[in-house]
């Protein structure tokens, strides 16, 4: 079809003039409303694109909430298992320990006018002893991380550690350097229940997103440091874990010491054998 300007060339000037300058402004709106309309576009694609990456970072950190909330629940689940078998411990030992001195209070009296009875009566004593101790080794093995059954100290921490690592996205930076030390199964399971609890209230507590573990040793002792970047707290109140952290330790001879400043670091002590 022939252009606009064909058919205005054949009118007045003035009046062609005003309908060039009209048909110019169109040209010009029908532009502007089509980049207003783009820009919009863009715009709303923008928002929407935001929008959506917030809710999947919103969603996200309620995700890894929820694991770190599970792992933290299935190690109090754990500690409460723990909590009922060492009852079972105190249940299995206190019959006994009543059994015998019942028995030995009997035998005294009996040795004198009866000694063949006392005699069968020390035999029954033996024999309570005898399956209270296998009683007290079935519950101790229960005690026995699943982890340690199967791997070595190194391995069986390393193993823990990474599934913390991996469920609650918490960077745990080990360093073990004790070598091929053969600790006792004693040694072992408190330790590796010392930084299990330790890493849990890191978690749990202090909050941490980085934590340091060292493993190392002087001449005399081995020394176990524990260091994140959680929480401070100078004011260190003893509460449960605490108190049942140097129990344990007290068994192996150990010591803990305990820093609030710049994040938490906890450091134990525990003698060389022979030492």
């Amino acid at each position: 079809m022939p252009s606009i300007n064909t058919y205005l060339n054949f009118l007045p000037t003035q009046s062609r003039s005003l309908l060039v300058f009209f048909n110019n402004f169109l040209v010009s709106l029908n532009l502007i409303t089509f980049i207003c309309i783009c820009l919009g576009y863009v715009i709303y694609i923008l928002n929407r694109a935001h929008t959506v990456q917030s809710k999947l970072n919103s969603m996200q950190k309620a995700n890894d909430e929820l694991k770190s909330y599970a792992a933290i629940s299935e190690k109090i689940a754990q500690e409460h298992e723990r909590k009922r078998i060492a009852r079972d411990i105190h249940d299995t030992v206190g019959h006994t320990l009543t059994g015998v001195a019942a028995g030995i209070d009997a035998a005294m009296v009996l040795i004198d006018i009866d000694p063949k009875a006392a005699k069968t009566q020390l035999q029954k004593i033996s024999a309570a002893i005898k399956q209270g101790i296998k009683e007290v080794r079935q519950v101790l093995n229960q005690l026995r991380p699943d982890a340690l059954k199967s791997y070595t100290l190194a391995s069986a921490l390393n193993k823990m550690l990474k599934e913390y690592s991996d469920i609650s996205h918490i960077k745990i930076n080990f360093n073990y350097a004790w070598g091929d030390v053969d600790f006792q199964k004693t040694t072992e399971n408190i330790i590796f229940r010392v930084i299990e609890e330790t890493v849990t209230n890191s978690l749990r507590h202090g909050h941490a997103t980085e934590i340091w573990i060292d493993c190392t040793s002087n001449d005399s002792l081995y020394i176990l440091s524990i260091h994140n970047n959680g929480k401070s707290e100078s004011n260190i109140k003893p509460g449960y874990g605490i108190t049942q952290m140097k129990e344990r330790l007290a068994i192996i001879n150990g010591t803990v010491e305990f820093d609030g400043k710049k994040g938490f670091t906890t450091i134990v002590k525990f003698p060389k054998v022979g030492v």
